[in-house]
């Protein structure tokens, strides 16, 4: 097993894993060229994974990446390359109006709106994978709201805005999360390398029952001994404060995201379930870390590792 790591010094989660640790960067095609060389299956997961950043950095990490990794994988024999890809790929409108989403529901040129540049370059990057898919065997994993530990991205702005006496709840709090644990991924990942119904197919990691906002976020307050927000505010208010937060911050050319932002919104106000039931067919996925435990692992990485987000 190798990986692709750009700074071998942070990778130090890896230790004991029984992983070659490869120094390379995606932005560097030679370096990619030397990682696939003797190598049988690519899982290609790095991406630029924020939602807010200017276009060129996503251009040229997320799509160029996704283009470059294609283009060194071309060129040696493999026999899979999975692409990680996400929910956000999916055409809003569509969701919104058909309530779930399946793998041939349509991808809009910007993906999930309220997503911006994130989704914008996850439609182009997969775009880019079903390109090659006549020179390679590919398969697209896409996975809906990924939980566990080590994520600093989601949960810790989510933790703050819990724990702020200030915060309303937008909508009516019955919002669909469809969170899916890290490893279960992982797992939907693995399954999709070796089933060879899953040349050329794409499919949903997502939990098979639904499982709502104030669900999972209760879960993971009531382990944190953080009380979910009681009040709450009509939807196209908060939908109104959210795009004046953002073209406030971009008019001061602010570098960090503000507070309130479309992508937080749509967390906690969608109503899209996405279906995985051809990942149960194709490849006998189905999602083994039940929330209870998937709850409680992240609230302990929580407590190690972000303690004055819960002091």
């Amino acid at each position: 097993m190798r990986a692709l790591v750009r700074n071998p010094n942070k990778a130090h989660v890896l230790d004991g894993m029984g992983a070659e640790l490869f120094a390379g960067d995606i932005t560097d095609p030679p370096s990619l060229a030397r990682a696939v060389d003797g190598v049988d299956v690519v899982f290609h997961a790095a991406a630029l994974v924020s939602n807010w950043a200017p276009w060129s950095e996503y251009l040229a990490t997320t799509v160029g990446g996704t283009e470059n990794l294609l283009a060194a994988a071309s060129r040696v024999r493999i026999q899979r390359f999975v692409h990680i890809s996400t929910i956000r790929v999916y055409d809003d409108r569509h969701c919104r109006r058909h309530g779930v989403a399946l793998e041939d529901a349509p991808q809009g040129e910007f993906g999930y709106r309220p997503f911006g540049h994130y989704a914008r370059a996850k439609v182009l990057s997969e775009t880019a994978v079903w390109k090659y898919a006549d020179r390679i065997p590919v398969s697209v994993i896409r996975p809906a709201w990924i939980y566990g530990p080590r994520d600093n991205v989601i949960l810790p702005p989510l933790i703050r805005f819990l724990r702020d006496p200030n915060s309303v709840w937008p909508g009516d709090g019955n919002a669909c999360a469809d969170p899916v644990y890290v490893t279960d991924v992982a797992e939907c990942a693995l399954a999709a390398a070796v089933a060879p119904a899953a040349i050329g197919q794409a499919y949903n990691a997502a939990p098979h029952q639904r499982i709502t906002v104030c669900e999972f976020l209760g879960a993971l307050g009531a382990s944190l001994r953080i009380p979910l927000p009681t009040r709450s505010i009509p939807y196209f208010v908060a939908n109104g404060a959210a795009h004046l937060s953002e073209w406030w911050a971009t008019l001061i050319g602010r570098q960090d995201a503000p507070t309130v932002t479309r992508a937080g919104l749509a967390i906690l106000t969608e109503h899209v379930r996405h279906d995985p039931g051809k990942a149960a067919r194709d490849l006998g996925w189905r999602k083994q870390v039940d929330l209870p435990f998937g709850i409680e692992s992240t609230a302990a990485w929580l407590r190690q590792s972000h303690p004055e987000l819960l002091s």
